[in-house]
């Protein structure tokens, strides 16, 4: 007969050793007995473990949770939350501060690596698929996991075979998954570049795991997979370059938690050439209307190039469209507020903040730039946001409109600038939406650089009497009462500020 070790945790006290009550001990029998039910070997032992184990997790749910409870008024609070409430500023609570964070820190590296593990195995017991999910990741979403932390774990799941060395440090509380995930995206990039076998992989597990940061793994598996790339271009004259291999390509947008999207792009020699090709134009520095150098730093000046690429796409008819021929470049969603709801008193809970179709909420800014020169879908929507009522489409700048504000401003009119007048927008100086006209003596051609100057500073934009866009500078809070001079469009600048000047 194997002896069996119970796996119970007897916690003989709660966590906090202020109450001084102690938790029922779980008998060791119930394990005894499932080993004598299951008969002799290794079996008795595993069936004694599971069975205990929930028993186990549900315990020290327990009492982290009595630990975290407040103070009350009839009650002395848990011993972290007291903790939390009034920590000693003279360093006598270090110590017990520390190792509570030690060992919370192990748990948390125990229980991601765990539930990593038990995601794969619920993949490869069927259990998504009886859930009717798409993917492991949507199983851990219904869970209430966040969707960054719930790719990390399928793909530490999926991955664990292949580093065993690294998931026994795991499998004791020592590495973060965030750690673990990187090792195992360090092997799926270096594997799509260069063939390994077993002991090659193995080396490269432990190359990654020596790594600090999770950036330093990225960065360590891209120098193995060029360091590695050509030995095997020497074996296979045939063999594509890696850094010529398109289907290499990999492009990642996400949204981040202020609304940002961040792209990661790895491409191909010839793309990125083409890539490079498109932006150099348009990156160079463009002077202030007083002289002075373009303030915007070269990235800055890329990510500007790189937008106005996109807008020059979705400008075009030749590509493919949504539905129905309608070219959007954005989806811009505006809630109004419906007659009589203002004044009745009782809060409404909808959202009054416009917010795009894919990057989510955005200001006020944003949206009169996006408006000004759009082609809008009316949709009236009820309290529970069902549409209503669609109206027809509507372009607020005809093209016999932009041929006139074309001749008259002969590009970006803002002074200083003069792009050409394909890279402008139609903007209104009085915002269509406060009742300005869609007329050429409330429009002025903008680049999208100083259109988003003028919606989201100082500056503004009139038209004068001469019928031609006039720029004052924003406000000197310093000096408020200083006369701010009218400054010329860029396509009648000139010395002097006559009135016959630019005539």
């Amino acid at each position: 007969m194997v002896a069996v070790v119970c796996s119970c945790v007897r916690f003989r006290k709660c966590g906090s050793s202020m109450h001084g009550r102690r938790r029922p001990r779980r008998s060791c029998g119930r394990v005894g007995d499932r080993a004598e039910k299951f008969g002799e070997g290794e079996g008795i032992v595993m069936a004694g473990i599971e069975a205990a184990f929930a028993d186990v997790v549900d315990q020290f749910a327990d009492v982290l949770t009595e630990a975290l409870c407040p103070p009350g008024e009839s009650t002395p609070g848990g011993e972290l939350a007291r903790l939390c409430a009034s920590p000693s500023t003279i360093g006598s609570d270090d110590d017990r501060i520390l190792a509570m964070m030690v060992g919370l820190a192990r748990v948390l590296n125990l229980s991601t690596t765990a539930l990593s593990q038990v995601a794969d195995v619920a993949e490869r017991a069927g259990t998504r698929r009886r859930k009717r999910l798409k993917s492991p990741v949507e199983l851990l979403k219904q869970l209430g996991v966040v969707p960054a932390l719930a790719q990390r774990l399928v793909r530490v799941g999926q991955t664990a075979r292949l580093m065993p060395g690294l998931m026994s440090r795991a499998r004791v509380g020592g590495v973060p998954i965030e750690q673990t995930d990187a090792v195992a995206r360090g092997i799926g990039f270096v594997e799509k570049r260069v063939p390994l076998d077993e002991e090659a992989r193995a080396d490269l597990v432990r190359r990654l795991s020596s790594q600090v940061t999770p950036k330093d793994v990225d960065n360590r598996a891209r120098e193995l997979a060029i360091e590695w790339a050509p030995a095997v271009d020497e074996a296979d004259p045939d063999a594509v370059p890696v850094a010529e291999n398109p289907e290499l390509n990999e492009m990642t947008l996400m949204t981040g938690d202020d609304g940002r999207t961040m792209v990661s792009l790895d491409t191909d020699a010839l793309s990125g050439e083409e890539l490079r090709q498109a932006l150099d134009p348009l990156c160079k520095p463009v002077l202030q209307p007083d002289g002075t150098q373009d303030p915007r730093s070269a990235g800055q000046r890329r990510a500007d190039a790189h937008a106005q690429i996109i807008r020059e796409y979705l400008a075009g008819r030749d590509r493919p469209t949504v539905s129905g021929g309608v070219l959007p470049h954005v989806s811009l969603i505006v809630p109004i507020e419906r007659a009589g709801s203002a004044g009745s008193g009782t809060p409404s809970e909808a959202s009054r903040v416009a917010s795009l179709g894919f990057t989510g909420p955005v200001s006020s800014a944003t949206v009169g730039l996006v408006v000004c020169e759009a082609a809008m879908r009316r949709v009236v929507m009820d309290a529970d946001s069902a549409p209503l009522d669609v109206g027809r489409e509507h372009r607020l700048v005809t093209a016999g409109l932009r041929k006139a504000l074309e001749a008259r401003d002969r590009g970006c009119a803002f002074p200083g600038c003069g792009r050409p007048v394909s890279w402008t927008d139609a903007h209104h100086c009085t915002p269509w939406s406060e009742g300005g006209d869609t007329a050429i003596d409330n429009c002025v051609l903008l680049c999208r650089m100083h259109h988003t100057v003028i919606h989201q500073t100082g500056w503004e934009v009139f038209i004068g009497h001469d019928r031609h866009p006039w720029f004052r500078p924003p406000l000197d809070p310093e000096h408020p009462e200083r006369f701010r001079e009218p400054i010329r469009s860029n396509a009648r600048r000139t010395m002097t500020l006559e009135p016959t000047a630019a005539a």
